[in-house]
C-alpha cells in the first residue's frame, strides 16, 4: 500500500472525502471499484484530498471525476474514522462526507477517465439493489437514506477487517 499524499509520513490518518449524490427517483450514485483498499466494492464517489483542498471540494472533484457528475451545492453529512488492514499493512481515514442538495443525473463516463479514476462501473440505484461496503452501509444509515441491518454492517465490517467510527459527534 502506498501512502497517499496527504498522510507523508503514514503516521496519522489520510483525510478523504465522499459525496452522497442523489439521481433521478430517489436512487443514489455508487461507483464500482476496480483498485485500491475498496476494490470490489460499490462505493459512494470519493478520494483523497488534494493539496490545499477542502473536504468539500474534494469530494466534488472526486463526484465529477468518478461519476461525471456535477454536484452543486453540497452539505456536511459526518466524519467518519476507518481503521483497517491491506495486503498486511495498516490503513486509517478520516472521510468527510457531504450531500448534494439537489438531483444529479450521471454524464457519459469515458473509458479512460473511468480506468483513472480506477471505476469499473457505474450505477445509479435504490440503495436495496446494491450492496456497498459496509462503511457507506452506515454512513447511509446516519444520513436517513438506507436502512441496512446494524448488526449486518458490524459483520461485514468485522469480516473486511475494518472498524468505523463517527468523530464527529459521541456515540
Amino acid at each position: 500500500m502506498t501512502i497517499p499524499p496527504n498522510q507523508e509520513d503514514g503516521s496519522g490518518p489520510t483525510t478523504a472525502a465522499a459525496a452522497i449524490v442523489p439521481g433521478p427517483d430517489w436512487t443514489l450514485t455508487f461507483v464500482l471499484r476496480n483498485r485500491g483498499v475498496h476494490s470490489g466494492h460499490w462505493l459512494l464517489p470519493r478520494g483523497d484530498l488534494a493539496p490545499e483542498e477542502s473536504a468539500e471540494q474534494a469530494a466534488r472533484r472526486h463526484a465529477a471525476w468518478q461519476a461525471g457528475v456535477r454536484t452543486g451545492a453540497l452539505a456536511p453529512t459526518g466524519i467518519y474514522e476507518i481503521r483497517g488492514h491491506d495486503d498486511g499493512q495498516p490503513y486509517q481515514v478520516r472521510l468527510h462526507v457531504y450531500r448534494a442538495l439537489r438531483q444529479c443525473p450521471t454524464g457519459e463516463l469515458e473509458h479512460d477517465t473511468a480506468g483513472e479514476a480506477g471505476v469499473a462501473e457505474l450505477r445509479q440505484a435504490h440503495p436495496h439493489q446494491v450492496l456497498p461496503h459496509p462503511a457507506d452501509m452506515r454512513v447511509l444509515n446516519d444520513a436517513g437514506l438506507a436502512d441496512y441491518d446494524p448488526d449486518l454492517v458490524g459483520r461485514l465490517l468485522a469480516a473486511d477487517g475494518a472498524v468505523l467510527t463517527r468523530v464527529d459527534r459521541n456515540e
